[in-house]
């Protein structure tokens, strides 16, 4: 149960790490000059938001079997 909740918790903000390095490196590229408005920032965090309630909720789906 314990390795379960290490490697959720392990997984689940090592990706949301990834994705948000991902994105900021991309935004100081001038090909994706649309990364730096209102609107993305909003949609990458409701797509981090969403990324770790479902990696919350398979930690504790999978700590329960």
């Amino acid at each position: 149960m314990l390795n379960a909740l290490f490697w959720g918790f392990f997984l689940t903000f090592g990706g949301l790490g990834l994705l948000w390095l991902g994105f900021i490196q991309l935004r100081k590229r001038p090909r994706f000059n649309k990364f730096n408005s209102q609107i993305a920032n909003k949609r990458m965090l409701q797509l981090s938001l969403l990324i770790y309630f479902s990696g919350f909720v398979l930690t504790i789906y999978l700590m329960l079997n």
